[in-house]
């Protein structure tokens, strides 16, 4: 079968954690202590009031520890480089919540967790290649985007957005994405959706 990929391949984007640094996650043991019930938008302004969620390294750690721009999960970036795109007009479905992380004694500031919860039904089941493993799992081997289904959204609301098929994949727009790559960001891969497969994602 010949694939026929819509522009909507080659405009949106996967994120992804660059392997030689380390992930992270939640520090339970902090996190009891930290406000977190409500929808932030402008999380450096409650940096300064305290309110910051403590991140950890997750094993396996790396031989050698670096602390970049980009650690999932939870996808979490620096502020150097997420700051204008978190001072845009309002995205749908993206809350930005301000995080710390900590290791060894060092506490490294000024990083964001972004949580996008937006999902949208979008994956072209004619022209995709995937295995339906149970009503709500899906195995996906390539992704063509539903053209028809995006058409109908205004951009400003599927800037970024999860896949309602398979929520793992967090979706980015390419204007998302060059403001990001404008900072030079260290630790982050944006895979573009059509180049997409089993072995991109791992590489």
């Amino acid at each position: 079968m010949t694939i026929e990929y819509s522009k909507y391949d080659d405009e949106y984007y996967l994120v992804y954690a660059d392997d030689d640094y380390p992930m992270i996650d939640l520090d339970d043991d902090i996190l009891s202590d930290t406000k977190n019930d409500g929808m932030f938008t402008s999380p450096w302004e409650l940096i300064q009031d305290g309110y910051v969620f403590p991140v950890i390294l997750s094993e396996p750690l790396p031989e050698k520890i670096e602390i970049v721009d980009y650690h999932d999960l939870p996808c979490t970036f620096s502020y150097r480089v997420i700051k204008d795109v978190a001072q845009r007009h309002g995205m749908p479905g993206v809350q930005w919540f301000p995080a710390y992380i900590h290791h060894n004694g060092q506490r490294y500031n000024d990083y964001v967790i972004m949580h996008v919860y937006k999902e949208i039904e979008c994956l072209d089941r004619s022209q995709s290649n995937f295995d339906q493993m149970t009503k709500r799992s899906i195995d996906l081997r390539s992704i063509v985007l539903n053209k028809n289904v995006l058409d109908a959204i205004p951009l400003e609301e599927r800037l970024i957005f999860l896949m309602a098929e398979k929520t793992s994949l967090v979706y980015m727009h390419k204007t998302i994405v060059d403001e990001i790559l404008q900072h030079n960001p260290v630790g982050v891969r944006f895979i573009k959706s059509k180049d997409w497969g089993v072995r991109e994602a791992f590489g």
